[in-house]
């Protein structure tokens, strides 16, 4: 995929992880256990035989939430690649759970939430470079940088803010994932305006919820191919 790595999330069906592999996607995604119902979710039990299809040379991602002990017993469970939070954690939720998944060679991925009463219920101030430095102290391999939450996040049309990602990748010492509105008709120019070297996709790739479409995958990934 060159120098831009490409998560695709919302994993559901066998034939959509087949089609990623092929097209040669990064790291596959799989909402699994998710606190509150979206289109994506899995349970471990179905997630399982997903996660076992994806071979070695690409990565597997469960993104989920939660307390920090059911967070950390799922991952043991399944053996992802990567564990995203994408929920509520705090902090010391985090600190945590990376600590603890980091033992288990299983990287941790933390969202930074968009919204401010979010951003001061997780880590107690809604100021994003003393969120940021704090993340880049612990365990954690990256953070995420979304422009959805979970309420929104199966609408179509969400703006990117680019001014968001910017301050996070800014002032990141980790790798920072871009998402959120990111699909082949934008991809381009919002790689030009962040020099984002890492992005996530879900609906962007979608014609309806939680089903792929492959017309716009292979789309999506020739944008990026040929920035």
């Amino acid at each position: 995929m060159g120098s831009i790595k490409v998560k695709i999330c919302g994993l559901k069906s066998k034939v959509d992880v087949q089609i990623c592999m092929n097209l040669g996607v990064d790291i596959l995604g799989f909402v699994t256990e998710y606190p509150i119902p979206v289109p994506w979710n899995l349970s471990r039990a179905e997630a399982l035989p997903l996660l076992s299809m994806v071979q070695s040379q690409h990565r597997s991602c469960i993104v989920t939430g939660g307390t920090p002990e059911k967070v950390i017993e799922l991952a043991s469970s399944l053996r992802p690649s990567i564990v995203q939070l994408h929920y509520k954690e705090t902090l010391e939720d985090t600190i945590m759970i990376s600590d603890a998944l980091h033992e288990l060679n299983i990287d941790v991925i933390k969202t930074v939430p968009p919204g401010i009463e979010d951003r001061i219920l997780q880590f107690g101030t809604s100021d994003i470079e003393k969120i940021v430095a704090e993340l880049c102290k612990t365990s954690v391999y990256g953070l995420l940088a979304d422009s959805r939450v979970p309420a929104n996040s199966s609408e179509n049309g969400t703006r990117i803010d680019l001014d968001f990602c910017l301050e996070i990748i800014k002032r990141s010492s980790k790798p920072v994932i871009i998402a959120g509105g990111i699909n082949a008709d934008n991809v381009s120019n919002f790689v030009r305006q962040t020099g984002t070297e890492f992005i996530d996709i879900m609906t962007g790739v979608e014609s309806i919820p939680s089903e792929k479409d492959a017309a716009l995958l292979s789309r999506l990934l020739s944008s990026i191919r040929n920035l």
